[in-house]
This record gives structure tokens, C-alpha cells and sequence, in this order.
């Protein structure tokens, strides 16, 4: 019996010492540029019990693996393809294991070179639309944060934009909401989390998301706009209208607040069944569109808008003589109902001056000029709708 435990303890002790050698053979060979050769011997090492639990062992790992994943041969790289993630690995291990932290700075400062690796294997990823590695990528620089008590913010907002970009909805609003509880401030979060969440018919944790930030960023313009658009798509109009007027009330020389203003009035316009109050709401939103204009006069649709708000009232008009039988009563509305129609011509005009290639601009002119008889413009717009069509 004692022959056989001499027998194994011996055999034990080769063991240990033929491990041992692996991690100075994995180290020479590294050492001298051989990494291929390294990883073989390198990772019997680190299933040893002994070796296995040295933190020179994964020391040296992460030392091969952090060369193979930043270094410059290609064949190497895809041979190994997860070798940036297994340096990662590696040095962390070292440094659960170096509890006398001797080796700790020296750690630390690979995890950080890797660290940023990552980021940026994660941004070369998304940019050729591997969403899935640029995950993968961000991930690795998040871990590596995560070990020291620390966030990377950064990784989480581009993980969160990865998913996003996959179609991923609801890991992208789940990473966006990480990233804003990291300390992530800044107002694009929201408009993204808004966005995703009415993308998936979620309108009120839409508006929540918009208001959330506004909560923080009040005079942001686009996620005013925002929380405007989704409340008028939800029917809320008295809410949108209450946080336009706000909106406007501190950034009053804002064209797009003033424009928005002008839809909502002409949504009510066009849904409102009372006539009189058609009327009135027809002219509020002519009023918001003209104070558009006066902000900025080059604001195409504020005056494509009014046009089509003359079109609009005009219609009316003409459905209310369509309802008289006595000729001179209804010649007589006809007349009114004419001249609100002509009023669109400058508005619709000046629009084409802005953007000369609008099919929907040229069209409505053409009719126009039909109406006032202006047989040589009404040629012009032909012509040229002819071209672009």
C-alpha cells in the first residue's frame, strides 16, 4: 500500500511539473511570436487543478489572446475569432485569483486597451450591419466596467442603438432605460424610447417617454414636437394644444412650434361638424401658419398649408350652395364660395416658388388657373407637370 501511494503521489508531482512547463512553454512561445503555438499550451494549462487556479496562468492567457485579437494578422484573428472576449475572460480571472493584487495594475491597464477594443469592434460592427457582433462587442466593454464597480454608458446607449437598427424593440427600449439610469442624459434617449414605444402601438408609454424628457430637457424642440404629434394621433388635442402654447410661450421665434399649432387648428377644422366653429378653427390655424411664415419665410409647407385651407373652406362653401335650388341665392354663394377658393392662388404660388418640383403645388395652380381663366400660367403648370410626371 505504501508502494502504491508513493506510486501516485509521484505521478502527481510529474503532472504538476508538466503543467507547470506548459505555462513557461506558452510563455516562451508568446514571447517569441509563436501565439498559435502559445494557445496550445497555454490552455491544457488552465483545466489543471493546480495550474488552474495560478493567476500567472491566466495572465499569460489573456497576454496571447489580447496580442492575437489587437494584433495585425488576419489569419490569426479568424482562426481565433473569439479572442478578444477570451482575453477578457482571462485577465479578469487573474485577477480574482491575485489576491495580493501584485499583478492587479498591470491587469487593469490590459482590460482598459481591451475595453476600448471592444467599443470599437462594436462600432465596425454596426457600421457593416452585424448587429448581432456589435452586440456581442459592446457587451465585452460593459462586463469589463461592470468588474470595477464602473458603467460604461457608451456601450449600453450603442447596444440599445444596435437593437434598434436589428429591429429588436424591446431589448432596444429595455438598454435605452439602462442607459438612462446609468446617467445617460441626453434628450435623443428619449425620442428613441418614445419612438420604439409607439412603434409597438404603446402610445402612452410613448407620450410618458416624451414627457420624461421634456421633464429634463423642456426646451428641446423635437421632443416637444414629439409629445405634440403622438397626442394629436391619440386624439388628445386639448393636451397638445396646452403643450404647444407652452412650448411657444418660451420659444416664440420657433417656426416648427407655430406650424404644429397651425395642424392641430386645422385637425379640429376639418373634424369639427359645427360650421361656425369649422370657420373659427379654419382661421386660428390660418393665423398659426402665417406667424410660421412671419418666423420663417421660407417654410414650404406653412404656405402650401394655407392653400389648402382656402381649398378646404371654400369646399364648404360650395356644398352649401349645392343644397340652394333658387338660382340667384345660389349664384350669389357660388360668388362667396369663388373668391374664398382664389385666395389660395398667392399662398399655393409662393409654395412653388420655394419648391418648383412639388407635383401636389403644380396641380392644385392648374386648377386654379382654370378657375381665373389665366390661360398662359395654366400652359406653364401643364408643361411642366407634363415633364416631371
Amino acid at each position: 500500500m505504501k508502494h502504491a501511494l508513493a506510486i501516485l503521489s509521484c505521478a502527481a508531482t510529474l503532472g504538476l511539473a508538466a503543467q507547470n512547463a506548459n505555462v513557461v512553454s506558452a510563455y516562451n512561445l508568446m514571447q517569441d511570436g509563436k501565439l498559435d503555438k502559445a494557445v496550445e499550451f497555454i490552455e491544457p494549462a488552465t483545466q489543471d487543478p493546480k495550474t488552474g487556479i495560478n493567476e500567472k496562468t491566466w495572465r499569460y492567457r489573456g497576454n496571447i489572446y489580447r496580442l492575437i485579437a489587437l494584433g495585425e494578422d488576419a489569419d490569426l484573428k479568424a482562426k481565433y475569432p473569439d479572442a478578444l472576449e477570451k482575453a477578457i475572460e482571462s485577465y479578469l480571472k487573474a485577477n480574482e485569483l491575485d489576491t495580493k493584487g501584485a499583478y492587479k495594475t498591470e491587469n487593469v491597464q490590459f482590460l482598459g486597451a481591451l475595453q476600448g477594443a471592444s467599443l470599437n469592434a462594436g462600432n465596425d460592427a454596426y457600421m457593416a450591419k452585424n448587429y448581432d457582433a456589435a452586440i456581442s462587442s459592446y457587451a465585452l466593454s460593459e462586463r469589463i466596467a461592470k468588474a470595477f464597480g464602473q458603467v460604461d454608458t457608451n456601450a449600453i446607449f450603442n447596444m440599445a442603438l444596435a437593437y434598434e437598427t436589428k429591429g429588436d424593440a424591446a431589448n432596444a427600449v429595455k438598454r435605452y432605460r439602462d442607459a438612462v439610469a446609468a446617467g445617460y442624459s441626453e434628450p435623443k434617449v428619449y425620442q428613441y424610447i418614445s419612438s420604439l414605444e409607439e412603434k409597438q402601438g404603446n402610445t402612452d408609454a410613448a407620450i410618458a417617454a416624451a414627457r420624461e424628457g421634456l421633464a429634463k430637457f423642456p426646451s428641446h424642440k423635437e421632443l416637444r414636437l414629439q409629445e405634440t404629434s403622438l397626442l394629436l394621433a391619440a386624439n388628445r388635442s386639448e393636451e397638445a394644444e396646452t403643450s404647444l402654447k407652452a412650448a411657444i410661450a418660451s420659444d416664440p421665434g420657433n417656426a416648427n412650434l407655430w406650424f404644429a399649432l397651425g395642424n392641430l387648428f386645422d385637425k379640429k377644422a376639418t373634424e369639427s361638424k359645427d360650421p361656425a366653429a369649422m370657420q373659427e378653427w379654419y382661421l386660428k390655424a390660418e393665423e398659426a401658419y402665417k406667424k410660421a411664415i412671419e418666423v420663417d419665410p421660407k417654410l414650404f409647407d406653412a404656405y402650401f398649408n394655407i392653400g389648402v385651407l382656402y381649398n378646404n373652406r371654400a369646399a364648404a362653401e360650395y356644398e352649401k350652395c349645392n343644397a340652394i335650388k333658387d338660382d340667384a341665392q345660389y349664384m350669389k354663394c357660388k360668388k362667396v364660395a369663388d373668391e374664398i377658393y382664389l385666395k389660395a392662388v398667392p399662398y399655393f404660388e409662393q409654395a412653388h416658388t420655394l419648391n418648383d418640383t412639388d407635383v401636389q403645388t403644380i396641380q392644385q395652380l392648374i386648377k386654379l388657373y382654370g378657375k381665373t381663366n389665366d390661360t398662359a400660367k395654366y400652359n406653364a403648370m401643364k408643361d411642366k407637370l407634363a415633364k416631371l410626371q
